[in-house]
């Protein structure tokens, strides 16, 4: 443990909790909430340990004195939260290790108070390989779900939508700020538990090189050429700073990846909260919308070993510090959302050429990395206001699209390009144009900009880059991806998942397994899961798992008119279990369904990422029908844990997920596709994979064999990127900075 660093294991004793409650620590520091119970830390407990809770959080730097509270969080039985009465207890952090260790639920008189040394340290930790980890007991099933509308992930056509044309770039559930902290509310995805201490990730990539190297057909890495490009890599959303959504998660791991490959690399994003061990190295004053206006920039350092370090640096200005959220209350968008980007995206810009960082600056010859709608001008901001006075002549851009949906359009009447924006709207403003129901011709389309100006658009699948060239995927945008594609400027490359994501050595399932054994591994965690979660333990029941939001666009309406057949139409026995939050009357039919089929439908309330592992490790199948998925990394998980994945032909999904279509592709089948986004198609689907789990084990065991040998590790998907890199350094620039003319002539 670094030196600066505290450790504090709470343990409190309570039985005043039934099952399926647990219990907080909620205090005045953004690791317990901010006062926000629902961003509190969540305390654990077990069969063995009951009734003590117990929870460990390691922060980076001494913070000095804070308050807090126990509360018991009650929702699943619709009773909020139960907050214990009396003063606030005290402690303060230092460095070490400690044990803050109380006797019950709304008992004053904490033995660890206002001086850390009155508390008995804790033991030493063991080394890493040597650790146990208790497994969370899992709460009993509950009749009904949650009836919040929160999550909702619906196509923007779908949606119930205000009448301001801006509040369309943003999807209708956003992450909220209460009491400064965030909480997600857009994505369920296990990715809120990743590792992100810099040791713990060098030594899993570490196991799991090792791990490879044993492989017979382990790929050759790719050779790059340019690993002494600096990378810089600009998003609104970093994990695990803030997020959203999957963009978060992506964007925190290019930071990672590129640095660990050799690059040096920034990554930039906005600071939207007190940050954890930042300060600041530097400020610029920046000119936008007839004013001048100064940021901050505040540096956060990851050592990775061997000279890999990735600079994460925050830009900070009074716009981001609104209450609400990153893009606005739920179900809107903040009125300045132009100006918080643009800004941001200028300052981004800068940063390589005046932030000093280990006696240099990055320099002009950088690629720079931009990630949908919010970066979208950066691009344009490059060519305009930089390489047309000679700045930034060999760097180059990409434009990555994780949804295009999401454009990022507002009113050019409103938000001029010249005065408002600062760039020669002659130029400038042809490459920004867009058009929009609402707004018609009258539009900046901040995504389209990035998509003219940059040196290549990339995606994340490369079925989803075939799918936006299309009417029907590129949202108005089809053809201007279309001439991208022709240029062969367009790509699309299969997202990674976090290296932690291994039966092998995942601490939150029952039983470790690898591909040797497999068969027992899963058969305990089966039986677990069913037991946990209040099914009928059957081993010959084929065990179904749905994780995610409940609405339209991942496939709900389709999985719940399939349950009646599931359960009665057809002769096998399976069970369902649908773990998620979302849409009113979705949740309402999932708590119907588990009614009538009490012990063989788990419904489960809100997301827990320990039960999302069990369910990879102890399902036999994953539903993931969703109506149009861009990358998806469930069904990459599912397939690591041998859990096989049934899923609709669509973006990331299809190029993830190899189907058995016939008995030819047995030898590497590893799920489930069907065509078509009704009813019908899912059935088949089903019953296929039924049929094959009750009447041809040999081959789902088959299957099971090739999904545990499948590589979606980012290393992989890394040696793509590399190849894009060389690529777009050794090409020419895509645009010139001369004139609109010397473009478009």
């Amino acid at each position: 443990m670094d030196k600066s660093s505290c450790e504090i294991t709470f343990k409190l004793g309570s039985a005043a909790t039934v099952p399926g409650e647990a219990v907080l620590v909620v205090g005045s520091h953004h690791a317990f909430g901010n006062w926000d119970p629902q961003s509190g830390l969540r305390m654990t407990t077990d069969e063995k340990s009951y009734p003590v809770w117990s929870v460990k959080l390691k922060v980076p730097e001494a913070v000095g004195a804070l308050e807090f509270k126990y509360v018991i969080d009650r929702q699943i039985n619709g009773e909020g939260f139960c907050w214990e009465e009396g003063e606030n207890r005290r402690l303060r952090f230092q460095p070490g290790a400690w044990l803050q260790q109380d006797t019950a639920f709304g008992c004053p008189g904490s033995k660890f108070t206002e001086d850390p040394r009155t508390a008995t340290p804790a033991a030493p930790l063991p080394p890493a390989g040597e650790r146990v980890v208790q497994s969370q007991h899992l709460a009993s099933p509950v009749d009904e779900l949650a009836t919040t509308t929160e999550g909702s992930d619906a196509p923007p056509e779908e949606k119930s939508m205000a009448s301001e044309p801006h509040l369309r770039n943003v999807p209708s559930a956003v992450s909220v700020l209460q009491g400064n902290t965030m909480q997600r509310l857009a994505s369920l995805s296990a990715f809120d538990t990743l590792v992100d201490d810099a040791e713990e990730m060098a030594a899993l990539r570490a196991q799991m090189e090792e791990e490879a190297a044993k492989l017979e057909d382990r790929p050759v890495r790719y050779g790059a050429r340019h690993l002494s490009t600096p990378i810089v890599i600009v998003s609104s959303e970093m994990h695990p700073w803030s997020k959203t959504g999957g963009l978060a998660m992506i964007a925190g791991s290019y930071g990672y990846e590129f640095a660990f490959r050799g690059h040096r690399t920034m990554a930039i994003s906005p600071m939207y909260d007190e940050y954890a061990d930042c300060r600041c190295i530097g400020s610029k004053a920046i000119e936008l919308c007839g004013g001048w206006h100064e940021v901050r920039y505040l540096l956060h350092r990851k050592v990775y070993g061997h000279g890999k370090v990735c600079d994460y640096i925050f830009v900070d200005h009074p716009c981001y510090r609104h209450a609400e959220g990153i893009y606005g209350p739920p179900g809107g968008e903040y009125t300045d959302n132009l100006f918080r980007f643009a800004l941001f995206s200028l300052a981004a810009a800068e940063a390589p050429l005046i932030l000093e960082i280990d006696g240099s600056t990055y320099g002009q010859d950088v690629l720079f990395i931009c990630n949908d709608w919010q970066t979208g001008i950066l691009p344009v901001y490059l060519l305009y206001k930089y390489k047309l006075h000679n700045t930034y002549m060999n760097a180059r851009s990409w434009m990555v699209i994780h949804n295009i949906a999401y454009q990022g359009k507002y009113s050019k009447e409103q938000f001029p390009v010249d005065s408002y924006l600062g760039l020669p709207r002659t130029l400038a403003g042809n490459d920004l144009q867009g058009e929009d129901m609402h707004l018609g011709p009258d539009c900046i389309n901040l995504l389209a900009g990035g998509i003219r100006t940059a040196d290549r658009v990339l995606t994340v699948s490369p079925n989803y880059a075939s799918e936006i060239r299309s009417p029907e995927g590129g949202n108005g945008l089809h053809e201007l991806l279309q001439q991208r594609g022709n240029e062969l400027r367009l790509a699309g490359i299969l997202n990674g998942i976090s290296d932690e994501w291994s039966p092998a050595t995942d601490p939150k399932i029952p039983r470790n397994y690898r591909h040797s054994d497999f068969e027992e591994g899963k058969r305990v965690c089966k039986a677990a899961l069913q037991k946990e979660l209040g099914l009928e333990v059957d081993p010959g029941a084929c065990l179904i798992g749905f994780c995610g939001r409940l609405c339209y666009q991942k496939g709900l309406t389709l999985i719940m008119a399939c349950i009646d057949w599931m359960m009665h139409g057809q002769p096998n026995r399976c069970q369902l279990i649908i773990m998620g939050k979302g849409e009113h009357n979705l949740a309402e039919q999932v708590g119907a369904a588990e009614r009538r089929f009490k012990g063989r439908i788990c419904g489960y309330v809100g997301f827990d990422p320990c039960v999302e592992r069990r369910m990879m490790a102890g399902c036999d199948l994953l539903l993931m029908p969703s109506q149009f998925e861009p990358c998806g990394l469930p069904q990459m998980y599912a397939q690591m844990y041998g859990t096989l994945p049934v899923v609709h032909e669509t973006g990331g999904l299809k190029d993830s997920v190899k189907g058995l279509w016939d008995d030819s592709h047995i030898d590497v089948a590893t799920g489930f596709l069907f065509s078509g986004f009704d009813e019908g198609a899912l059935k088949h689907a089903l019953y296929t994979a039924l049929s094959t789990f009750h009447q041809r084990k040999d081959i789902f065991k088959k299957m099971q064999g090739n999904a545990m040998r499948m590589s979606f590790y980012w290393p992989t998907a890394m040696d793509e990127y590399e190849k894009h890199v060389d690529w777009t350094m050794e090409s020419w620039a895509s645009r010139k900075p001369e004139s609109w003319w010397s473009n478009h002539g």
